[in-house]
Protein backbone atom coordinates (compact mmCIF):
# COMPACT_ATOMS: atom_id res chain seq x y z
CA UNK A 1 0.00 0.00 0.00
CA UNK A 2 2.55 2.52 0.84
CA UNK A 3 4.40 1.57 -2.59
CA UNK A 4 1.43 2.30 -4.73
CA UNK A 5 0.91 5.58 -2.61
CA UNK A 6 4.06 6.49 -3.52
CA UNK A 7 4.27 5.72 -6.54
CA UNK A 8 1.06 8.03 -7.18
CA UNK A 9 2.21 10.70 -5.28
CA UNK A 10 5.65 10.87 -7.16
CA UNK A 11 3.72 11.61 -10.37
CA UNK A 12 2.74 15.40 -9.19
CA UNK A 13 6.56 15.41 -9.77
CA UNK A 14 8.61 12.99 -11.77
CA UNK A 15 10.91 13.78 -14.96
CA UNK A 16 9.43 10.51 -16.55
CA UNK A 17 6.37 11.80 -16.66
CA UNK A 18 7.02 15.17 -18.36
CA UNK A 19 9.59 12.69 -21.28
CA UNK A 20 5.91 10.27 -21.51
CA UNK A 21 4.76 13.87 -23.04
CA UNK A 22 7.28 13.54 -25.92
CA UNK A 23 6.34 9.80 -27.00
CA UNK A 24 4.65 12.00 -30.26
CA UNK A 25 7.32 13.91 -31.46
CA UNK A 26 7.86 12.03 -33.88
CA UNK A 27 5.46 12.74 -35.78
CA UNK A 28 3.88 15.71 -33.92
CA UNK A 29 6.65 17.20 -32.24
CA UNK A 30 7.35 19.92 -34.12
CA UNK A 31 3.42 20.98 -34.48
CA UNK A 32 3.05 20.65 -30.42
CA UNK A 33 7.14 22.48 -29.77
CA UNK A 34 5.71 25.56 -32.05
CA UNK A 35 1.83 25.66 -30.16
CA UNK A 36 3.49 25.70 -26.96
CA UNK A 37 6.27 28.27 -27.56
CA UNK A 38 3.58 30.55 -28.29
CA UNK A 39 1.63 29.76 -24.99
CA UNK A 40 4.84 30.42 -23.52
CA UNK A 41 5.09 33.87 -24.63
CA UNK A 42 0.74 34.21 -24.10
CA UNK A 43 1.55 33.85 -20.67
CA UNK A 44 4.51 36.04 -20.19
CA UNK A 45 4.52 39.90 -18.72
CA UNK A 46 5.60 41.17 -21.86
CA UNK A 47 2.28 39.33 -23.83
CA UNK A 48 -0.18 40.68 -20.93
CA UNK A 49 1.21 44.36 -20.85
CA UNK A 50 0.04 44.86 -24.86
CA UNK A 51 -2.39 43.03 -24.08
CA UNK A 52 -4.59 45.24 -21.64
CA UNK A 53 -2.76 48.50 -23.38
CA UNK A 54 -4.85 47.62 -26.38
CA UNK A 55 -7.98 46.64 -24.44
CA UNK A 56 -7.84 50.25 -22.98
CA UNK A 57 -6.95 52.54 -25.33
CA UNK A 58 -8.80 50.41 -28.23
CA UNK A 59 -11.70 48.60 -26.41
CA UNK A 60 -13.26 48.87 -23.34
CA UNK A 61 -11.35 50.91 -20.83
CA UNK A 62 -13.28 49.24 -17.99
CA UNK A 63 -12.68 45.88 -18.82
CA UNK A 64 -8.98 46.44 -18.93
CA UNK A 65 -9.26 47.63 -15.56
CA UNK A 66 -11.28 44.62 -14.52
CA UNK A 67 -8.17 42.46 -16.52
CA UNK A 68 -5.39 44.06 -14.68
CA UNK A 69 -6.68 43.68 -11.42
CA UNK A 70 -6.84 39.77 -12.03
CA UNK A 71 -3.91 39.38 -13.88
CA UNK A 72 -1.85 41.65 -11.18
CA UNK A 73 -3.40 39.83 -8.26
CA UNK A 74 -3.14 36.66 -9.33
CA UNK A 75 0.66 37.47 -10.37
CA UNK A 76 0.95 38.44 -7.09
CA UNK A 77 -0.23 35.80 -5.38
CA UNK A 78 1.58 33.09 -7.49
CA UNK A 79 4.67 34.52 -6.86
CA UNK A 80 3.93 34.44 -3.14
CA UNK A 81 3.09 30.64 -2.78
CA UNK A 82 6.41 30.53 -5.02
CA UNK A 83 8.25 32.07 -2.51
CA UNK A 84 7.41 30.25 0.48
CA UNK A 85 6.77 26.65 -0.76
CA UNK A 86 10.33 26.94 -2.41
CA UNK A 87 9.80 23.84 -4.92
CA UNK A 88 12.02 23.53 -7.71
CA UNK A 89 11.43 23.28 -11.40
CA UNK A 90 12.70 20.29 -13.35
CA UNK A 91 16.67 21.05 -13.69
CA UNK A 92 18.41 21.46 -15.80
CA UNK A 93 16.54 24.87 -16.64
CA UNK A 94 15.84 24.78 -20.33
CA UNK A 95 18.37 27.87 -21.18
CA UNK A 96 15.48 29.23 -24.32
CA UNK A 97 13.17 30.24 -21.51
CA UNK A 98 15.02 31.35 -18.82
CA UNK A 99 12.53 30.01 -15.67
CA UNK A 100 14.25 30.95 -12.49
CA UNK A 101 11.94 31.03 -10.17
CA UNK A 102 10.66 28.50 -8.20
CA UNK A 103 8.13 26.46 -9.83
CA UNK A 104 4.67 26.06 -7.33
CA UNK A 105 2.25 27.05 -9.01
CA UNK A 106 3.02 27.30 -12.38
CA UNK A 107 2.43 31.21 -12.53
CA UNK A 108 1.38 30.73 -16.51
CA UNK A 109 -1.20 28.61 -15.88
CA UNK A 110 -2.33 30.53 -13.19
CA UNK A 111 -2.50 33.85 -14.43
CA UNK A 112 -3.85 32.57 -18.23
CA UNK A 113 -6.93 31.11 -16.09
CA UNK A 114 -7.53 34.14 -14.99
CA UNK A 115 -6.98 36.42 -17.54
CA UNK A 116 -8.05 34.64 -20.18
CA UNK A 117 -11.00 33.05 -17.74
CA UNK A 118 -12.26 36.95 -17.54
CA UNK A 119 -11.76 37.57 -21.00
CA UNK A 120 -14.23 34.43 -22.14
CA UNK A 121 -16.51 35.69 -19.43
CA UNK A 122 -16.48 39.15 -20.51
CA UNK A 123 -16.43 38.58 -24.70
CA UNK A 124 -19.18 36.95 -25.81
CA UNK A 125 -17.91 36.27 -28.95
CA UNK A 126 -18.12 32.60 -30.29
CA UNK A 127 -14.71 32.07 -31.83
CA UNK A 128 -13.10 34.07 -28.94
CA UNK A 129 -14.51 32.08 -26.36
CA UNK A 130 -13.34 28.89 -28.25
CA UNK A 131 -9.47 30.54 -28.51
CA UNK A 132 -9.68 31.33 -24.55
CA UNK A 133 -10.94 27.70 -24.11
CA UNK A 134 -8.05 25.92 -26.33
CA UNK A 135 -5.27 28.73 -24.17
CA UNK A 136 -6.57 27.72 -20.49
CA UNK A 137 -6.91 24.09 -21.46
CA UNK A 138 -3.35 23.56 -23.47
CA UNK A 139 -1.70 26.17 -21.18
CA UNK A 140 -0.49 23.29 -18.51
CA UNK A 141 0.08 20.97 -21.10
CA UNK A 142 2.41 23.24 -22.90
CA UNK A 143 4.41 23.82 -19.44
CA UNK A 144 5.02 20.15 -18.74
CA UNK A 145 5.68 19.62 -22.60
CA UNK A 146 8.39 22.44 -22.42
CA UNK A 147 9.72 20.77 -19.04
CA UNK A 148 9.48 23.74 -16.91
CA UNK A 149 7.02 22.39 -14.30
CA UNK A 150 5.76 19.21 -13.60
CA UNK A 151 2.17 18.34 -13.24
CA UNK A 152 2.36 19.00 -9.54
CA UNK A 153 2.71 22.92 -10.48
CA UNK A 154 0.64 23.29 -13.44
CA UNK A 155 -2.20 21.39 -11.56
CA UNK A 156 -1.82 23.82 -8.72
CA UNK A 157 -1.66 26.74 -10.94
CA UNK A 158 -4.56 25.70 -12.55
CA UNK A 159 -6.85 25.12 -9.70
CA UNK A 160 -5.87 28.24 -7.78
CA UNK A 161 -6.42 29.95 -10.91
CA UNK A 162 -10.24 29.10 -11.11
CA UNK A 163 -10.16 29.55 -7.87
CA UNK A 164 -8.94 32.96 -8.65
CA UNK A 165 -11.31 33.31 -11.41
CA UNK A 166 -14.16 32.68 -9.45
CA UNK A 167 -13.53 35.11 -6.28
CA UNK A 168 -12.59 37.91 -8.85
CA UNK A 169 -15.66 37.60 -10.63
CA UNK A 170 -17.89 37.16 -7.91
CA UNK A 171 -16.04 40.46 -6.35
CA UNK A 172 -16.50 42.61 -9.45
CA UNK A 173 -20.37 41.83 -10.06
CA UNK A 174 -20.59 42.48 -6.31
CA UNK A 175 -19.44 46.02 -5.83
CA UNK A 176 -18.43 47.23 -9.54
CA UNK A 177 -21.60 47.60 -10.78
CA UNK A 178 -22.01 47.97 -15.11
CA UNK A 179 -22.92 51.45 -14.38
CA UNK A 180 -20.07 51.84 -11.95
CA UNK A 181 -17.68 54.45 -13.39
CA UNK A 182 -14.13 53.36 -14.83
CA UNK A 183 -12.18 55.86 -12.41
CA UNK A 184 -12.33 57.23 -9.23
CA UNK A 185 -13.28 60.48 -8.47
CA UNK A 186 -12.37 61.35 -5.09
CA UNK A 187 -11.06 64.43 -2.93
CA UNK A 188 -8.74 61.58 -0.78
CA UNK A 189 -6.79 60.63 -4.08
CA UNK A 190 -3.66 61.42 -2.30
CA UNK A 191 -3.88 59.72 0.68
CA UNK A 192 -5.53 57.00 -1.68
CA UNK A 193 -2.62 57.02 -3.76
CA UNK A 194 0.26 56.96 -0.76
CA UNK A 195 -1.40 54.03 1.08
CA UNK A 196 -1.39 51.88 -2.38
CA UNK A 197 2.26 52.84 -3.18
CA UNK A 198 2.76 51.69 0.80
CA UNK A 199 0.70 48.28 0.24
CA UNK A 200 2.45 47.10 -2.75
CA UNK A 201 5.73 48.07 -1.53
CA UNK A 202 5.70 45.76 1.15
CA UNK A 203 6.94 42.52 -1.03
CA UNK A 204 10.27 44.36 -1.15
CA UNK A 205 10.60 43.68 2.81
CA UNK A 206 11.20 40.29 1.73
CA UNK A 207 14.47 41.07 0.01
CA UNK A 208 17.85 39.86 2.17
CA UNK A 209 21.63 38.94 0.99
CA UNK A 210 21.22 35.87 2.24
CA UNK A 211 18.05 34.94 -0.47
CA UNK A 212 19.01 31.87 -2.67
CA UNK A 213 18.58 32.47 -6.22
CA UNK A 214 15.49 30.86 -6.86
CA UNK A 215 13.98 32.79 -4.06
CA UNK A 216 15.43 36.31 -5.93
CA UNK A 217 14.16 35.14 -9.39
CA UNK A 218 10.70 34.85 -7.22
CA UNK A 219 10.51 37.94 -5.77
CA UNK A 220 11.78 39.83 -8.80
CA UNK A 221 8.38 38.87 -10.48
CA UNK A 222 6.53 39.51 -7.35
CA UNK A 223 8.07 42.75 -7.35
CA UNK A 224 7.05 43.33 -10.74
CA UNK A 225 3.44 42.89 -10.58
CA UNK A 226 3.22 44.84 -7.59
CA UNK A 227 4.90 47.88 -8.97
CA UNK A 228 2.28 47.42 -12.37
CA UNK A 229 -0.53 47.18 -10.03
CA UNK A 230 0.24 50.23 -8.16
CA UNK A 231 1.06 52.04 -11.46
CA UNK A 232 -2.92 51.17 -12.38
CA UNK A 233 -4.05 52.48 -8.99
CA UNK A 234 -2.19 55.66 -9.36
CA UNK A 235 -3.62 55.95 -13.17
CA UNK A 236 -7.27 55.60 -11.76
CA UNK A 237 -7.05 58.17 -9.16
CA UNK A 238 -5.54 60.77 -10.99
CA UNK A 239 -6.69 60.76 -14.15
CA UNK A 240 -9.97 62.26 -13.21
CA UNK A 241 -8.29 65.19 -11.64
CA UNK A 242 -6.50 66.39 -14.64
CA UNK A 243 -9.09 65.12 -17.43
CA UNK A 244 -12.12 66.61 -19.02
CA UNK A 245 -15.03 64.96 -17.72
CA UNK A 246 -16.61 63.84 -21.43
CA UNK A 247 -12.94 61.63 -21.87
CA UNK A 248 -13.55 59.98 -18.75
CA UNK A 249 -14.96 57.07 -21.13
CA UNK A 250 -13.91 56.52 -24.73
CA UNK A 251 -14.24 54.10 -27.76
CA UNK A 252 -13.28 53.42 -31.14
CA UNK A 253 -14.92 55.10 -34.25
CA UNK A 254 -17.83 53.77 -35.98
CA UNK A 255 -16.42 51.87 -38.64
CA UNK A 256 -19.17 51.48 -42.00
CA UNK A 257 -18.87 51.85 -45.41
CA UNK A 258 -22.34 53.03 -46.03
CA UNK A 259 -21.48 56.60 -44.53
CA UNK A 260 -18.69 57.07 -47.32
CA UNK A 261 -14.34 57.23 -47.62
CA UNK A 262 -14.60 59.86 -45.04
CA UNK A 263 -15.74 57.40 -42.07
CA UNK A 264 -13.12 54.21 -43.33
CA UNK A 265 -10.08 57.07 -43.13
CA UNK A 266 -11.27 58.71 -39.74
CA UNK A 267 -11.66 55.22 -38.26
CA UNK A 268 -7.75 54.42 -39.27
CA UNK A 269 -6.48 57.82 -38.36
CA UNK A 270 -7.75 57.30 -34.89
CA UNK A 271 -6.15 53.59 -35.08
CA UNK A 272 -2.91 54.32 -36.24
CA UNK A 273 -2.35 57.87 -33.89
CA UNK A 274 -3.33 55.41 -31.28
CA UNK A 275 -1.12 52.72 -31.50
CA UNK A 276 1.54 55.48 -32.37
CA UNK A 277 1.25 57.27 -29.20
CA UNK A 278 0.95 54.47 -27.18
CA UNK A 279 4.23 52.73 -28.74
CA UNK A 280 5.85 55.17 -28.24
CA UNK A 281 5.33 55.65 -24.53
CA UNK A 282 5.91 51.97 -23.79
CA UNK A 283 9.14 52.46 -25.82
CA UNK A 284 10.39 55.28 -23.65
CA UNK A 285 9.32 54.22 -20.38
CA UNK A 286 9.42 50.29 -20.50
CA UNK A 287 12.07 48.73 -23.46
CA UNK A 288 14.59 51.41 -23.15
CA UNK A 289 15.15 51.64 -19.61
CA UNK A 290 14.75 48.29 -19.60
CA UNK A 291 17.34 47.58 -21.80
CA UNK A 292 19.50 50.27 -20.00
CA UNK A 293 19.00 48.63 -16.83
CA UNK A 294 20.21 45.35 -17.67
CA UNK A 295 23.32 46.86 -18.68
CA UNK A 296 24.10 49.07 -15.52
CA UNK A 297 25.00 47.80 -12.18
CA UNK A 298 21.73 47.97 -11.03
CA UNK A 299 19.94 45.26 -13.25
CA UNK A 300 18.98 43.49 -10.23
CA UNK A 301 17.98 46.17 -7.79
CA UNK A 302 14.12 45.72 -6.81
CA UNK A 303 13.23 49.23 -5.78
CA UNK A 304 14.12 50.01 -9.45
CA UNK A 305 12.61 47.44 -10.95
CA UNK A 306 9.33 48.57 -8.97
CA UNK A 307 9.54 52.12 -9.96
CA UNK A 308 9.82 51.28 -13.57
CA UNK A 309 7.13 48.72 -13.61
CA UNK A 310 4.68 51.53 -11.57
CA UNK A 311 5.75 54.19 -13.77
CA UNK A 312 4.82 52.53 -17.37
CA UNK A 313 1.82 51.35 -15.55
CA UNK A 314 0.76 55.03 -15.13
CA UNK A 315 1.44 56.43 -17.90
CA UNK A 316 -0.13 53.93 -19.66
CA UNK A 317 -3.26 54.71 -17.85
CA UNK A 318 -2.74 58.09 -17.50
CA UNK A 319 -0.46 59.76 -19.74
CA UNK A 320 -1.73 58.20 -23.23
CA UNK A 321 -5.28 59.18 -23.19
CA UNK A 322 -4.09 62.66 -21.63
CA UNK A 323 -1.61 62.82 -24.73
CA UNK A 324 -4.31 61.92 -27.23
CA UNK A 325 -6.72 64.97 -25.49
CA UNK A 326 -4.04 67.31 -26.60
CA UNK A 327 -3.74 66.15 -29.91
CA UNK A 328 -6.78 68.25 -31.43
CA UNK A 329 -8.54 68.66 -28.56
CA UNK A 330 -8.89 64.81 -28.58
CA UNK A 331 -10.30 64.57 -31.74
CA UNK A 332 -8.88 61.05 -31.86
CA UNK A 333 -10.10 60.10 -28.20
Amino acid sequence: MNELFLANASIWFSPEFLESLHQWDASLGGILFVISTICHYLGGSSFFLGLISFVYIYYRPKLAFQVALGLLTSGILGYVFKFYLESPRPFPYPEAFDEKAFGLPSGHVYTTTVVWGMLLYYIPKLWFRLLSVFIILYMPFSRMYLKVHYLGDVSLGFGLGILHLLIILFLLNQFYSKDEQVFIITEKYRTLSLLGIVITLLPITLDSPYLSEEHHHTLVGMIMSSGALGGFWLGILFYPRFSQKEFLQWSMPSFNFRLGSDSFWFFWKTFLLRLLVLGIVILLLYVIPGTLIKKSVWKDDLLLRYIRYLVVSFALVFLVPMILQKIQKGKFL
